[in-house]
């Protein structure tokens, strides 16, 4: 009885019923089930009676009664915490002779799989983030998607070279939908930085739809013998743009004091700095930068 209350607890309260015969008889697996200590929670899947009903225990289970399969799509994005809408059901892949149905499971099949494609979240099998946001692109329409991908990797879950491996792998393959790859494979050419939030990334965005020249994100320079990250700079030109959070840069004295003395020592070196914050509007970001470039190219 041990090992199958461990192995349970190592499922988050789940155990199938092929599992827990292999650890006590039929019989004593009947008198579980009559002094309801095991509660079926999905066709041959039981649960610990007490064990906390958690959307994740919901996803193992399913899991777990279709075997051999790994979670995937928005429910993969859910369980990874990620910006894209909540799953309509519990999305879970198989091989491709399988069938599955299942009440509340959408069940995909694919053999485009390999091993970089998929992971775990404790006992739950699951595509990677590289994949998961790959796969999520239908449900990513424009901005969503940079939004999905740029909070994904400030958080470290996810690197420049894992979406590339996993966008490569999805495009190569037969069946799957080169059209909606085409996001991905732009936002990857350009391989922007994740600045520090998405206003920061609206910045290029605007200058990008006003045919000027982007600048460098987060441009390294020592001012006042200190390194220091500048959000947006143009270093031929000696112009640098920053975007001031209240909050950040507001709120805070000790930032205030050192954002002042950074640019003071700037100033000396030659550089003009345009700032901008929430209030400041596309138009008139653009008439600043296109003014500071022909100031600095006359």
């Amino acid at each position: 009885m041990r090992a199958l209350w461990k192995l349970a607890r190592r499922q988050l309260g789940l155990i199938t019923r092929a599992q827990a015969l292999q650890l006590v008889s039929v019989d004593r697996f009947r008198t579980l089930v009559d002094h309801g200590i095991l509660v079926q929670r999905r066709r041959g899947v039981w649960a610990l009676a007490g064990a906390p009903e958690t959307y994740e225990q919901a996803v193992l289970a399913a899991v777990l009664a279709v075997g051999e399969a790994w979670v995937l799509q928005r429910t993969a994005a859910r369980l990874w915490g990620l910006k894209v809408p909540p799953p309509d059901a519990i999305d879970v892949m198989t091989m491709p002779h399988r069938r599955v149905r299942l009440d509340g499971v959408a069940h995909h099949r694919n053999k485009l799989i390999v091993a970089g494609d998929v992971t775990s979240i404790g006992p739950i099998p699951i595509t990677s983030v590289a994949r998961t946001l790959v796969d999520c692109m239908p449900w990513l329409p424009g901005r969503m998607l940079d939004a999905a991908l740029n909070d994904a990797r400030r958080r470290g879950l996810v690197t420049i070279d894992e979406l590339e491996a996993a966008h490569a792998a999805v495009d190569e393959g037969p069946r799957t939908g080169r059209h909606l790859v085409r996001p991905m494979r732009r936002y990857l050419r350009e391989s922007a930085h994740e600045g520090g939030s998405e206003r920061e990334l609206d910045v290029l965005r605007i200058l990008r739809r006003a045919g000027l020249p982007l600048p460098m994100q987060q441009y390294p320079i020592v001012v006042g013998g200190r390194q220091r990250y500048l959000d947006y700079a143009y270093p031929a030109e000696r112009i640098y743009l920053e975007w001031d959070g209240f909050a950040e840069h507001g709120l805070i004295r000790s930032t205030f004091d050192d954002d002042r003395a950074r640019d003071a020592e700037l100033a000396l070196l030659g550089w003009l700095g345009l700032h901008f914050t929430s209030s400041t509007t596309p138009s008139e970001l653009v008439w600043r930068v296109q003014r500071a470039l022909a100031l600095r190219a006359a």
